[in-house]
């Protein structure tokens, strides 16, 4: 009789261990860009590009419209070093427009302003935290403004009761949340069976 094998891949049922073991497997590359360039960020030019070339995926390399986006946005300091000293969302929302247009960067803006509370946000932490939640497998909204109210609304929020609750690591939650997501990437395709555990 021939063998037969299943994976199973342990889930968020004790937070404080999943994001030590699925940090501990992050990889995304050019991380000294990340940690080098955080705490400067709104005070150089030069640490606001580091964040966006890290953040980008591409080494240094970054493209003409995006490097527009870039300038676009330090062009906007002010406004960014009054949201980090009194958060609204009516300014935030006022100034960028992030239910409009592609707005991963623009969420990201939030993640530079306050490292701490905003999470960062982009297609393999969303797979994680709708998997967590629904136990399925999607991906990101391609709607720009339901991804943005996704962020605003449901994973913000989530993301910082976790945080607060379990005493985590907000950057070590976000690889591990990275890790697992691009674990999950294409399995909306394929003959999953998934089992809830009390």
């Amino acid at each position: 009789m021939e063998s037969s094998f299943e994976i199973r891949i342990s889930g968020f049922i004790n937070p404080t261990e999943f994001v030590e073991k699925w940090s501990s497997i992050y990889s995304y590359g050019n991380e000294g860009k990340y940690q080098n360039h955080i705490q400067t960020v709104l005070d150089d030019k030069e640490s606001f590009w580091e964040l966006f070339r890290w953040k980008n995926g591409m080494g240094d390399k970054i493209s003409k419209g995006k490097s527009n986006t870039v300038d676009r946005f330090w062009n906007k300091r002010d406004v960014l070093l009054k949201l980090r000293e009194d958060f609204t969302w009516e300014l935030y929302e006022m100034e960028f427009n992030p239910s409009k247009t592609s707005n991963i960067w623009k969420m990201f803006l939030l993640h530079l302003v306050n490292p701490n509370h905003f999470p960062i946000f982009d297609q393999h932490v969303y797979r994680f935290y709708h998997f967590h939640q629904n136990g399925t497998v999607k991906e990101i909204p391609s709607n720009h403004s339901e991804r943005y109210l996704s962020y605003k609304n449901d994973y913000l929020k989530w993301f910082n009761q976790m945080k607060d609750s379990y005493g985590l690591n907000p950057k070590k939650m976000d690889e591990s949340f990275f890790s697992f997501g691009q674990l999950l990437k294409g399995l909306d395709t394929r003959p999953l069976t998934v089992k809830e555990i009390d």
